[in-house]
Protein backbone atom coordinates (compact mmCIF):
# COMPACT_ATOMS: atom_id res chain seq x y z
CA UNK A 1 0.00 0.00 0.00
CA UNK A 2 0.85 3.56 -1.23
CA UNK A 3 1.73 5.13 2.27
CA UNK A 4 3.67 8.84 3.61
CA UNK A 5 6.84 8.35 4.88
CA UNK A 6 7.28 12.33 6.08
CA UNK A 7 3.54 13.50 7.51
CA UNK A 8 5.21 16.71 9.12
CA UNK A 9 6.20 18.10 5.90
CA UNK A 10 2.48 18.62 4.72
CA UNK A 11 0.92 21.78 5.93
CA UNK A 12 -2.58 20.89 4.82
CA UNK A 13 -4.64 18.25 2.12
CA UNK A 14 -6.96 19.97 0.08
CA UNK A 15 -9.18 17.45 -1.95
CA UNK A 16 -9.94 18.41 -5.79
CA UNK A 17 -12.33 17.11 -8.62
CA UNK A 18 -10.72 15.52 -11.52
CA UNK A 19 -11.45 17.89 -14.10
CA UNK A 20 -10.32 20.88 -12.02
CA UNK A 21 -6.86 19.75 -11.96
CA UNK A 22 -6.02 21.31 -14.89
CA UNK A 23 -7.07 25.00 -13.38
CA UNK A 24 -4.47 24.61 -9.88
CA UNK A 25 -1.30 25.41 -12.03
CA UNK A 26 2.18 23.37 -11.48
CA UNK A 27 1.60 20.25 -10.25
CA UNK A 28 4.58 17.83 -9.28
CA UNK A 29 5.87 16.49 -12.16
CA UNK A 30 5.75 12.93 -11.05
CA UNK A 31 2.66 12.84 -9.59
CA UNK A 32 0.96 14.43 -12.69
CA UNK A 33 2.37 11.46 -15.04
CA UNK A 34 1.02 9.11 -12.26
CA UNK A 35 -2.22 10.67 -12.89
CA UNK A 36 -2.80 10.94 -16.09
CA UNK A 37 -1.38 7.65 -16.31
CA UNK A 38 -4.54 6.33 -14.46
CA UNK A 39 -6.89 8.99 -16.11
CA UNK A 40 -5.25 9.65 -19.99
CA UNK A 41 -6.64 13.41 -20.65
CA UNK A 42 -7.08 14.59 -17.41
CA UNK A 43 -4.10 16.96 -17.36
CA UNK A 44 -3.30 17.80 -21.10
CA UNK A 45 -0.39 19.24 -22.76
CA UNK A 46 2.56 16.73 -20.23
CA UNK A 47 5.64 16.23 -21.70
CA UNK A 48 6.39 12.64 -23.35
CA UNK A 49 7.82 10.54 -21.18
CA UNK A 50 8.73 6.79 -21.37
CA UNK A 51 5.89 3.88 -20.29
CA UNK A 52 6.07 0.53 -21.15
CA UNK A 53 2.71 -0.49 -22.30
CA UNK A 54 0.97 -4.01 -21.69
CA UNK A 55 0.49 -6.12 -24.63
CA UNK A 56 -2.94 -6.94 -25.91
CA UNK A 57 -2.25 -10.50 -26.83
CA UNK A 58 -0.88 -10.92 -22.85
CA UNK A 59 -1.71 -14.30 -21.29
CA UNK A 60 -4.52 -14.45 -19.19
CA UNK A 61 -2.91 -13.83 -15.12
CA UNK A 62 -3.07 -17.37 -13.87
CA UNK A 63 -5.34 -18.77 -10.76
CA UNK A 64 -8.66 -17.36 -9.72
CA UNK A 65 -10.49 -18.31 -6.33
CA UNK A 66 -12.49 -21.21 -6.30
CA UNK A 67 -15.69 -19.69 -5.06
CA UNK A 68 -15.42 -17.33 -8.83
CA UNK A 69 -15.70 -20.71 -10.48
CA UNK A 70 -19.08 -21.94 -8.90
CA UNK A 71 -20.02 -18.49 -8.72
CA UNK A 72 -19.93 -18.31 -12.64
CA UNK A 73 -21.30 -21.15 -13.40
CA UNK A 74 -24.30 -20.77 -11.39
CA UNK A 75 -24.73 -17.48 -13.21
CA UNK A 76 -24.57 -18.75 -16.66
CA UNK A 77 -27.40 -21.48 -15.74
CA UNK A 78 -29.52 -18.92 -14.42
CA UNK A 79 -29.50 -16.71 -17.48
CA UNK A 80 -29.31 -19.97 -19.50
CA UNK A 81 -32.51 -21.15 -17.28
CA UNK A 82 -34.61 -17.88 -18.42
CA UNK A 83 -34.10 -18.48 -22.19
CA UNK A 84 -31.79 -15.44 -22.82
CA UNK A 85 -28.74 -17.50 -23.97
CA UNK A 86 -30.41 -20.66 -26.37
CA UNK A 87 -27.09 -20.90 -28.19
CA UNK A 88 -24.12 -23.05 -27.37
CA UNK A 89 -21.66 -20.01 -28.13
CA UNK A 90 -23.09 -17.51 -26.03
CA UNK A 91 -23.76 -20.35 -23.34
CA UNK A 92 -19.49 -21.40 -23.61
CA UNK A 93 -18.91 -17.58 -22.92
CA UNK A 94 -20.67 -17.28 -20.19
CA UNK A 95 -18.88 -20.20 -18.35
CA UNK A 96 -16.12 -19.24 -19.41
CA UNK A 97 -14.98 -15.21 -19.29
CA UNK A 98 -14.29 -14.33 -16.06
CA UNK A 99 -16.42 -11.61 -15.19
CA UNK A 100 -14.94 -10.65 -11.75
CA UNK A 101 -11.92 -9.69 -13.75
CA UNK A 102 -13.60 -6.82 -15.13
CA UNK A 103 -15.02 -5.46 -12.12
CA UNK A 104 -12.24 -5.66 -9.56
CA UNK A 105 -14.41 -2.86 -7.42
CA UNK A 106 -17.18 -5.37 -6.73
CA UNK A 107 -17.08 -8.34 -4.52
CA UNK A 108 -17.82 -11.72 -6.25
CA UNK A 109 -21.22 -11.93 -5.34
CA UNK A 110 -21.76 -8.92 -6.64
CA UNK A 111 -19.85 -9.21 -9.86
CA UNK A 112 -21.97 -12.50 -10.46
CA UNK A 113 -25.32 -11.45 -9.84
CA UNK A 114 -27.62 -12.47 -13.36
CA UNK A 115 -29.62 -9.51 -12.48
CA UNK A 116 -27.54 -6.76 -11.70
CA UNK A 117 -25.37 -4.02 -13.38
CA UNK A 118 -22.47 -3.04 -11.64
CA UNK A 119 -21.63 0.68 -11.73
CA UNK A 120 -17.65 0.90 -12.72
CA UNK A 121 -17.59 5.00 -13.05
CA UNK A 122 -20.10 7.42 -11.82
CA UNK A 123 -20.29 11.33 -12.29
CA UNK A 124 -22.02 11.84 -8.94
CA UNK A 125 -23.33 9.55 -6.54
CA UNK A 126 -27.05 9.38 -7.94
CA UNK A 127 -25.44 9.27 -11.90
CA UNK A 128 -23.50 6.33 -13.75
CA UNK A 129 -21.06 7.06 -16.33
CA UNK A 130 -19.97 3.41 -17.32
CA UNK A 131 -21.03 0.21 -15.96
CA UNK A 132 -21.51 -3.57 -16.78
CA UNK A 133 -24.71 -4.73 -17.18
CA UNK A 134 -26.82 -7.42 -16.79
CA UNK A 135 -25.65 -10.50 -17.45
CA UNK A 136 -28.81 -11.53 -19.21
CA UNK A 137 -29.16 -8.48 -21.02
CA UNK A 138 -25.81 -8.59 -22.14
CA UNK A 139 -26.50 -12.24 -23.46
CA UNK A 140 -29.75 -11.49 -24.94
CA UNK A 141 -27.68 -8.40 -27.43
CA UNK A 142 -25.31 -10.74 -27.91
CA UNK A 143 -27.62 -13.39 -29.01
CA UNK A 144 -29.49 -10.90 -31.46
CA UNK A 145 -26.25 -10.23 -33.09
CA UNK A 146 -26.15 -13.88 -34.35
CA UNK A 147 -22.46 -14.05 -34.92
CA UNK A 148 -20.59 -16.72 -36.82
CA UNK A 149 -16.96 -17.76 -35.94
CA UNK A 150 -14.65 -15.68 -37.50
CA UNK A 151 -16.64 -12.20 -37.51
CA UNK A 152 -15.40 -9.16 -36.81
CA UNK A 153 -17.98 -7.02 -34.36
CA UNK A 154 -17.96 -3.41 -33.43
CA UNK A 155 -18.95 -2.47 -30.01
CA UNK A 156 -19.87 1.40 -29.07
CA UNK A 157 -19.42 2.17 -25.36
CA UNK A 158 -16.32 -0.11 -23.58
CA UNK A 159 -15.90 -2.04 -20.38
CA UNK A 160 -14.12 -5.30 -21.62
CA UNK A 161 -16.51 -7.73 -20.19
CA UNK A 162 -18.92 -7.30 -22.71
CA UNK A 163 -16.36 -7.37 -25.49
CA UNK A 164 -14.66 -10.65 -24.42
CA UNK A 165 -17.80 -12.35 -24.42
CA UNK A 166 -18.08 -11.24 -27.76
CA UNK A 167 -14.79 -12.54 -28.74
CA UNK A 168 -14.87 -15.69 -27.25
CA UNK A 169 -18.27 -15.89 -29.55
CA UNK A 170 -16.39 -15.29 -32.59
CA UNK A 171 -13.49 -17.60 -31.53
CA UNK A 172 -9.86 -17.12 -32.42
CA UNK A 173 -10.33 -15.99 -36.17
CA UNK A 174 -12.86 -13.13 -35.11
CA UNK A 175 -12.44 -9.70 -34.00
CA UNK A 176 -13.38 -7.56 -31.53
CA UNK A 177 -13.41 -3.33 -32.14
CA UNK A 178 -14.91 -1.43 -29.11
CA UNK A 179 -14.75 2.25 -28.53
CA UNK A 180 -15.45 4.83 -25.89
CA UNK A 181 -15.01 8.19 -25.64
CA UNK A 182 -13.98 8.76 -21.61
CA UNK A 183 -9.66 7.89 -21.54
CA UNK A 184 -10.19 6.49 -18.33
CA UNK A 185 -12.63 4.00 -19.67
CA UNK A 186 -10.64 3.03 -22.68
CA UNK A 187 -7.25 2.77 -20.60
CA UNK A 188 -8.97 0.74 -17.99
CA UNK A 189 -10.51 -1.51 -20.28
CA UNK A 190 -7.44 -2.08 -22.37
CA UNK A 191 -5.66 -3.34 -19.09
CA UNK A 192 -8.23 -5.74 -17.98
CA UNK A 193 -8.11 -6.90 -21.56
CA UNK A 194 -4.65 -7.58 -21.41
CA UNK A 195 -4.73 -9.24 -18.11
CA UNK A 196 -7.82 -11.66 -17.90
CA UNK A 197 -9.21 -11.40 -21.90
CA UNK A 198 -8.67 -13.70 -25.23
CA UNK A 199 -6.00 -10.87 -27.08
CA UNK A 200 -9.24 -10.29 -30.24
CA UNK A 201 -10.55 -7.18 -27.81
CA UNK A 202 -8.70 -3.59 -29.55
CA UNK A 203 -10.16 -0.81 -27.33
CA UNK A 204 -10.16 2.21 -28.97
CA UNK A 205 -10.58 6.21 -27.94
CA UNK A 206 -13.42 8.37 -30.00
CA UNK A 207 -16.71 9.48 -30.47
CA UNK A 208 -18.86 6.20 -30.86
CA UNK A 209 -21.81 8.19 -33.04
CA UNK A 210 -18.72 8.20 -35.66
CA UNK A 211 -18.28 4.35 -35.22
CA UNK A 212 -14.57 3.13 -36.07
CA UNK A 213 -13.34 4.33 -39.03
CA UNK A 214 -9.83 3.43 -39.03
CA UNK A 215 -10.92 -0.22 -38.42
CA UNK A 216 -14.02 -0.98 -40.41
CA UNK A 217 -13.14 -4.13 -42.28
CA UNK A 218 -13.94 -4.70 -46.14
CA UNK A 219 -17.29 -5.18 -46.46
CA UNK A 220 -18.27 -3.72 -43.17
CA UNK A 221 -18.65 -5.08 -39.56
CA UNK A 222 -20.86 -8.18 -38.81
CA UNK A 223 -22.44 -6.82 -36.27
CA UNK A 224 -22.62 -3.60 -33.95
CA UNK A 225 -23.39 -3.24 -30.80
CA UNK A 226 -24.38 -0.28 -28.63
CA UNK A 227 -23.94 -0.48 -24.80
CA UNK A 228 -25.15 2.96 -23.87
CA UNK A 229 -28.82 4.59 -24.72
CA UNK A 230 -29.36 5.76 -27.91
CA UNK A 231 -32.05 8.62 -28.84
CA UNK A 232 -30.87 8.62 -33.04
CA UNK A 233 -29.09 6.44 -35.26
CA UNK A 234 -26.03 7.42 -36.19
CA UNK A 235 -25.52 7.14 -39.95
CA UNK A 236 -21.83 5.52 -39.35
CA UNK A 237 -23.36 2.69 -37.43
CA UNK A 238 -25.53 2.10 -40.77
CA UNK A 239 -22.73 2.40 -43.15
CA UNK A 240 -19.97 0.52 -41.48
CA UNK A 241 -22.21 -2.45 -40.62
CA UNK A 242 -22.05 -4.88 -43.81
CA UNK A 243 -25.04 -5.15 -45.72
CA UNK A 244 -27.18 -7.82 -43.80
CA UNK A 245 -25.52 -7.46 -40.92
CA UNK A 246 -27.06 -6.87 -37.55
CA UNK A 247 -27.71 -3.56 -35.43
CA UNK A 248 -28.15 -4.04 -31.57
CA UNK A 249 -29.04 -0.29 -30.10
CA UNK A 250 -30.65 0.28 -26.61
CA UNK A 251 -33.21 3.42 -28.40
CA UNK A 252 -34.89 5.98 -26.33
CA UNK A 253 -38.23 6.39 -27.34
CA UNK A 254 -39.82 9.20 -25.77
CA UNK A 255 -37.70 8.46 -22.77
CA UNK A 256 -38.49 4.05 -23.08
CA UNK A 257 -35.53 2.78 -23.58
CA UNK A 258 -35.91 -0.67 -25.47
CA UNK A 259 -32.76 -3.02 -26.83
CA UNK A 260 -34.37 -2.61 -31.18
CA UNK A 261 -32.43 -5.49 -33.60
CA UNK A 262 -31.85 -3.92 -36.43
CA UNK A 263 -30.60 -5.38 -39.87
CA UNK A 264 -29.28 -3.78 -42.88
CA UNK A 265 -31.05 -3.99 -46.35
CA UNK A 266 -29.46 -0.83 -48.25
CA UNK A 267 -30.27 2.49 -46.65
CA UNK A 268 -32.71 1.25 -44.71
CA UNK A 269 -32.46 -0.85 -41.15
CA UNK A 270 -35.81 -2.69 -40.08
CA UNK A 271 -36.63 -3.69 -36.45
CA UNK A 272 -36.71 -8.09 -35.60
CA UNK A 273 -36.50 -8.32 -31.89
CA UNK A 274 -37.73 -5.69 -29.02
CA UNK A 275 -36.47 -5.99 -25.42
CA UNK A 276 -37.14 -3.47 -22.05
CA UNK A 277 -34.05 -2.45 -20.87
CA UNK A 278 -32.29 0.56 -19.25
CA UNK A 279 -28.76 1.36 -19.98
CA UNK A 280 -26.32 4.85 -19.73
CA UNK A 281 -26.86 7.44 -21.43
CA UNK A 282 -24.50 8.85 -24.51
CA UNK A 283 -21.69 11.20 -23.69
CA UNK A 284 -20.82 11.65 -27.25
CA UNK A 285 -22.14 14.29 -30.22
CA UNK A 286 -25.12 12.87 -30.76
CA UNK A 287 -25.81 12.43 -27.62
CA UNK A 288 -29.60 15.26 -26.63
CA UNK A 289 -30.38 16.83 -24.09
CA UNK A 290 -33.74 16.71 -22.84
CA UNK A 291 -35.79 20.23 -23.18
CA UNK A 292 -37.77 20.91 -19.63
CA UNK A 293 -40.11 23.11 -18.35
CA UNK A 294 -40.93 23.93 -14.53
CA UNK A 295 -44.66 24.70 -13.63
CA UNK A 296 -46.40 25.13 -10.44
CA UNK A 297 -43.21 26.88 -8.79
CA UNK A 298 -41.37 23.96 -9.12
CA UNK A 299 -43.69 20.87 -8.03
CA UNK A 300 -44.20 19.58 -11.79
CA UNK A 301 -41.56 19.37 -14.30
CA UNK A 302 -42.58 18.73 -17.92
CA UNK A 303 -40.07 16.61 -20.05
CA UNK A 304 -39.99 16.55 -23.73
CA UNK A 305 -38.06 13.49 -24.36
CA UNK A 306 -38.59 13.41 -28.04
CA UNK A 307 -36.49 16.13 -28.13
CA UNK A 308 -38.38 19.37 -29.35
CA UNK A 309 -40.27 21.41 -26.51
CA UNK A 310 -43.65 22.07 -27.21
CA UNK A 311 -45.66 25.23 -25.81
CA UNK A 312 -46.51 25.25 -22.31
CA UNK A 313 -48.32 29.00 -21.62
CA UNK A 314 -51.24 28.42 -20.22
CA UNK A 315 -50.67 25.47 -18.08
CA UNK A 316 -49.71 27.02 -14.73
CA UNK A 317 -52.63 28.65 -14.84
CA UNK A 318 -54.69 25.15 -15.38
CA UNK A 319 -52.74 23.06 -12.90
CA UNK A 320 -54.38 25.61 -10.13
CA UNK A 321 -58.07 24.78 -11.90
CA UNK A 322 -60.22 21.86 -11.42
CA UNK A 323 -59.05 18.35 -11.99
CA UNK A 324 -60.94 16.30 -14.93
CA UNK A 325 -60.75 12.56 -14.25
CA UNK A 326 -62.12 9.70 -17.09
CA UNK A 327 -61.84 6.54 -16.56
CA UNK A 328 -60.38 4.53 -19.72
CA UNK A 329 -62.29 1.35 -18.74
CA UNK A 330 -59.66 -0.86 -18.67
CA UNK A 331 -58.76 -2.74 -15.71
CA UNK A 332 -56.06 -5.32 -15.17
CA UNK A 333 -54.99 -7.70 -12.01
CA UNK A 334 -51.72 -8.38 -10.76
CA UNK A 335 -48.27 -7.65 -12.09
CA UNK A 336 -49.33 -6.13 -15.26
CA UNK A 337 -47.37 -6.02 -18.58
CA UNK A 338 -48.05 -2.60 -20.33
CA UNK A 339 -44.17 -1.72 -21.63
CA UNK A 340 -45.92 -1.27 -24.93
CA UNK A 341 -48.48 0.97 -24.60
CA UNK A 342 -45.76 3.01 -23.52
CA UNK A 343 -44.27 3.50 -27.19
CA UNK A 344 -47.46 3.32 -28.14
CA UNK A 345 -48.50 6.45 -26.53
CA UNK A 346 -45.11 8.43 -27.22
CA UNK A 347 -44.98 7.60 -31.05
CA UNK A 348 -48.88 7.77 -31.50
CA UNK A 349 -49.87 10.71 -29.59
CA UNK A 350 -49.34 14.44 -30.39
CA UNK A 351 -47.76 16.36 -27.93
CA UNK A 352 -46.71 13.68 -26.09
CA UNK A 353 -44.50 14.49 -22.81
CA UNK A 354 -43.25 13.02 -19.27
CA UNK A 355 -44.01 14.83 -15.91
CA UNK A 356 -41.81 14.49 -12.98
CA UNK A 357 -43.37 15.20 -9.60
CA UNK A 358 -42.00 14.80 -5.90
CA UNK A 359 -43.48 11.73 -3.76
CA UNK A 360 -46.98 13.00 -2.70
CA UNK A 361 -47.29 16.01 -5.09
CA UNK A 362 -51.15 16.73 -4.81
CA UNK A 363 -51.19 18.24 -8.47
CA UNK A 364 -49.93 15.14 -10.28
CA UNK A 365 -50.75 11.23 -8.79
CA UNK A 366 -47.87 9.65 -10.77
CA UNK A 367 -44.29 10.51 -9.77
CA UNK A 368 -43.24 9.99 -13.36
CA UNK A 369 -46.22 10.20 -15.39
CA UNK A 370 -47.09 10.19 -19.59
CA UNK A 371 -48.90 13.02 -20.35
CA UNK A 372 -49.94 14.96 -23.38
CA UNK A 373 -49.50 18.73 -23.79
CA UNK A 374 -51.87 21.06 -25.88
CA UNK A 375 -53.88 24.50 -26.21
CA UNK A 376 -53.08 25.78 -21.98
CA UNK A 377 -53.87 22.14 -21.28
CA UNK A 378 -52.04 19.03 -19.90
CA UNK A 379 -53.50 15.18 -19.71
CA UNK A 380 -51.68 12.09 -17.87
CA UNK A 381 -51.84 8.83 -17.59
CA UNK A 382 -52.21 7.16 -14.45
CA UNK A 383 -53.54 3.61 -12.98
CA UNK A 384 -55.01 3.07 -9.76
CA UNK A 385 -55.73 0.02 -7.38
CA UNK A 386 -59.37 -0.63 -7.28
CA UNK A 387 -59.28 -4.10 -5.22
CA UNK A 388 -56.69 -5.76 -2.86
CA UNK A 389 -56.61 -9.79 -2.02
CA UNK A 390 -53.77 -11.88 -0.84
CA UNK A 391 -52.94 -13.10 -4.57
CA UNK A 392 -51.66 -11.08 -7.04
CA UNK A 393 -54.66 -12.32 -8.97
CA UNK A 394 -56.98 -10.59 -6.27
CA UNK A 395 -55.44 -6.98 -6.70
CA UNK A 396 -56.99 -4.89 -9.38
CA UNK A 397 -55.53 -1.58 -11.13
CA UNK A 398 -57.56 0.76 -12.98
CA UNK A 399 -56.05 2.84 -15.95
CA UNK A 400 -57.76 6.52 -15.45
CA UNK A 401 -56.87 9.95 -17.49
CA UNK A 402 -56.42 12.89 -15.10
CA UNK A 403 -56.50 16.18 -16.50
CA UNK A 404 -56.35 20.24 -16.45
CA UNK A 405 -57.38 23.01 -18.38
CA UNK A 406 -59.95 24.41 -20.93
CA UNK A 407 -58.94 21.63 -23.32
CA UNK A 408 -58.40 19.02 -20.47
CA UNK A 409 -61.83 16.90 -21.20
CA UNK A 410 -60.75 16.73 -24.84
CA UNK A 411 -57.03 15.78 -23.62
CA UNK A 412 -58.21 12.87 -21.57
CA UNK A 413 -60.66 11.81 -24.37
CA UNK A 414 -57.63 11.37 -26.74
CA UNK A 415 -55.48 10.04 -24.25
CA UNK A 416 -58.51 7.42 -23.41
CA UNK A 417 -58.93 6.41 -27.12
CA UNK A 418 -55.41 5.71 -27.04
CA UNK A 419 -55.55 3.52 -24.43
CA UNK A 420 -57.94 1.62 -25.13
CA UNK A 421 -56.80 1.06 -29.37
CA UNK A 422 -53.63 -0.32 -27.46
CA UNK A 423 -55.58 -2.78 -25.26
CA UNK A 424 -57.75 -3.60 -28.14
CA UNK A 425 -55.58 -3.80 -31.32
CA UNK A 426 -51.92 -4.25 -29.82
CA UNK A 427 -51.85 -5.41 -26.18
CA UNK A 428 -51.75 -9.19 -27.53
CA UNK A 429 -49.39 -8.29 -30.61
CA UNK A 430 -46.35 -7.21 -29.46
CA UNK A 431 -44.36 -4.31 -30.34
CA UNK A 432 -44.74 -2.77 -33.83
CA UNK A 433 -42.58 -3.18 -36.97
CA UNK A 434 -40.60 -0.42 -37.33
CA UNK A 435 -37.94 0.53 -40.23
CA UNK A 436 -34.94 3.27 -39.87
CA UNK A 437 -34.53 5.75 -42.81
CA UNK A 438 -31.57 8.50 -43.36
CA UNK A 439 -32.76 11.71 -42.45
CA UNK A 440 -34.18 13.77 -46.15
CA UNK A 441 -35.78 10.56 -47.19
CA UNK A 442 -38.60 11.96 -49.02
CA UNK A 443 -41.94 11.18 -47.16
CA UNK A 444 -43.14 9.63 -50.32
CA UNK A 445 -40.61 6.83 -50.27
CA UNK A 446 -41.48 5.68 -46.97
CA UNK A 447 -44.02 3.09 -45.97
CA UNK A 448 -47.07 3.89 -44.45
CA UNK A 449 -46.74 4.34 -39.80
CA UNK A 450 -46.20 6.73 -37.11
CA UNK A 451 -43.43 8.99 -38.06
CA UNK A 452 -40.51 10.30 -35.91
CA UNK A 453 -37.96 12.28 -37.23
CA UNK A 454 -34.20 12.74 -35.39
CA UNK A 455 -31.46 14.65 -36.49
CA UNK A 456 -29.61 11.86 -38.34
CA UNK A 457 -32.62 9.24 -39.19
CA UNK A 458 -36.73 9.12 -39.92
CA UNK A 459 -38.44 6.26 -37.83
CA UNK A 460 -41.45 5.00 -39.37
CA UNK A 461 -43.53 2.58 -36.81
CA UNK A 462 -46.29 0.45 -37.94
CA UNK A 463 -48.64 -0.18 -35.05
CA UNK A 464 -51.30 -2.98 -35.95
CA UNK A 465 -54.65 -1.98 -36.63
CA UNK A 466 -54.02 1.85 -36.80
CA UNK A 467 -54.55 4.41 -39.14
CA UNK A 468 -51.39 6.85 -38.54
CA UNK A 469 -51.98 10.53 -39.24
CA UNK A 470 -51.44 12.24 -42.19
CA UNK A 471 -48.05 13.43 -42.47
CA UNK A 472 -47.06 17.16 -43.23
CA UNK A 473 -47.70 18.79 -46.64
CA UNK A 474 -44.26 20.45 -46.24
CA UNK A 475 -40.80 18.26 -45.31
CA UNK A 476 -39.54 21.63 -43.75
CA UNK A 477 -42.42 21.02 -40.92
CA UNK A 478 -40.63 17.69 -39.90
CA UNK A 479 -36.87 19.17 -40.38
CA UNK A 480 -37.62 21.95 -37.92
CA UNK A 481 -38.85 19.45 -35.41
CA UNK A 482 -36.31 17.05 -36.19
CA UNK A 483 -33.38 20.25 -35.52
CA UNK A 484 -34.73 21.53 -32.72
CA UNK A 485 -33.94 17.93 -30.85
Amino acid sequence: MLALPEPHRFVRWEFQDLNTLKTLGKIFAPSAQALTAVWPGVLPGLPPVHSYACSPAAPPVPGEPAEAARLRERMAAAVISKGWAPSPRVQAALRTVPRHRFVPEARLETAYDDNLAVVTVRESPQTALSSVSAAWLQADMIEQLRLEPGMTVLEVGSGGYNAELLAHVVGGRGRVVTVDIDPYVVHRTQRLCAEAGSGRVTAVLGDGALGAPAHVPTGGFDGVIITHTATDIAPAWREQLAEGGRLVVPLDVGGYTRSITLVRRGDVLRAEHWTYCGFVRDRGAAARNVPTTTLANGEVTVRWELGAAGDTSGLDEALRGTRHELSTGLVVAGQFNFETLQVFASTTLPGFCRLSVPSGSELVAQEDAAAIVADGSLAYLTHVQISDGPEPADRHSEFRIHAYGRSGPELAVRFATCVRTWDREVRESGYPSLSVHPAGTPADRLPPGDLIDTPACRMVFGWPGRVPAPRPEHESDTVKMAAGA
